[in-house]
């Protein structure tokens, strides 16, 4: 199989030059940002693949293309590490999209160009880091609806299939409001969970004239204990500083008269998490325990990936996403709730409590994933 890279300032044009020159037999691999030391050749790297038994003899203008144009770059011989990065990644791509998926997907590039309005919306959720499979799985979902959507039925359209692979869940505890709810915040260090455990307590605690009891485990952050009893004092709300899940058992026990009970814990790094072991156990073993997995969106999107996976070990119930004001990218937002699915349940975007935390929406993600591009394709179309 031939492996090509292009190189161009848009998807599209890439998707236009491989189509050109491999044909429409050439399979979309994978689309991303260019890194930063091929940044000059183009914005974007697209990366096709061709059955070399299929592929036409070149004509003499795709030759002089492979060698003259920028926007073409050749991959390097079999031997070179350049290619072993590169099949590497492609490896870790197809793993991704089977994993999310149950089999890898490729569109073919004959299926992209065949309507200008998927290419845009495709560019556009590349541009956003959305993972290539799951980009192509949206669009490959929208080509089945037909290829003269109107804007409305677009904008319908996306809604449906971006809420598919992204569910909200924007709920605590695990008895749907009934009796009392115990929810844990798990994550990294970091990721906000302290803050948005105090936004939650206001919000659906003392807003709603329910008794609370916050508790900690964190004592390994300096003064995070002391920082959330000080908030529990403000906001008038028990609190405990726990040191064993052996006493976070005897708290639960304890309070069983408080209708909202919130854990906070400590933020456990990749190299910290041999120490995460018992308390991941215990909350894993309790089902009346609403485990979030408290995630930064700024995050990128292989650490975030790396993350998730490392903390499935808690049995996380949903995802909830801080630091939407620190980035500008929400693709990995999907990747994520679409590869481990579970669903998102609040976005937190600052540091004001509890203003900035929100309950997600589809029609909240669907307008970080794709913004004006919904409105931008549907004027296309129309």
């Amino acid at each position: 199989m031939k492996i090509k890279s292009y190189f161009a300032v848009s998807v599209e044009s890439a998707v236009r030059q491989a189509r050109q020159e491999l044909g429409p037999e050439a399979m979309l691999m994978n689309s991303r940002k260019a890194p930063p030391e091929a940044r000059h050749l183009g914005e974007y790297e697209v990366v096709f693949a061709c059955p070399p038994e299929e592929a036409a003899a070149p004509s003499e203008s795709q030759k002089l293309a492979r060698t003259d144009s920028p926007a073409a770059f050749r991959l390097p011989d079999l031997g070179t590490d350049r290619l072993g990065e590169e099949i590497a990644e492609l490896r870790r791509q197809v793993e991704r999209m089977a994993e999310s998926f149950g089999r890898a997907r490729t569109v073919s590039c004959s299926n992209l160009l065949a309507s200008p309005m998927l290419v845009r919306i495709f560019s556009g959720l590349i541009a956003n880091d959305v993972d290539a499979g799951v980009a192509n799985s949206i669009v490959s979902a929208l080509r089945t609806r037909g290829d003269s959507l109107r804007p409305e039925a677009l904008r319908l359209a996306l809604l449906d299939e971006i809420g598919s692979l992204c569910p909200v869940e924007p709920a605590l505890g695990c008895n749907a409001g009934a009796g009392r709810r115990i929810v844990a915040l798990v994550g990294p260090p970091g990721a906000g969970k302290t803050t948005t455990l105090v936004k939650l307590a206001v919000k659906y605690g003392l807003n709603e004239r329910k008794p609370t009891q916050l508790l900690t485990l964190d004592l390994e952050r300096i003064a995070a204990a002391d920082q959330l009893h000080t908030f529990a004092a403000i906001l008038g709300v028990g609190f405990q500083t726990l040191e064993t899940t052996h006493a976070l058992a005897t708290a639960l026990d304890e309070n069983k008269n408080k209708d909202l009970i919130l854990i906070d814990t400590p933020g456990y790094g990749q190299k910290d998490m041999e120490n995460a072991g018992p308390l991941a156990r215990f909350l894993a073993s309790h089902d009346e325990i609403d485990v979030h997995l408290v995630l930064s969106a700024s995050m990128k999107a292989a650490d975030l990936a790396g993350v998730v996976d490392r903390f499935s070990i808690f049995r996380p119930r949903r995802l909830l996403f801080t630091r939407l004001d620190e980035t500008q990218t929400f693709g990995p937002i999907l990747n994520e709730t679409a590869r481990s699915g579970w669903p998102v349940s609040f976005l937190c975007s600052g540091q004001q409590i509890p203003e900035d935390l929100e309950p997600a929406t589809r029609e909240r993600l669907v307008s970080l994933l794709v913004g004006e591009l919904v409105g931008g394709a549907a004027a296309a179309a129309a």
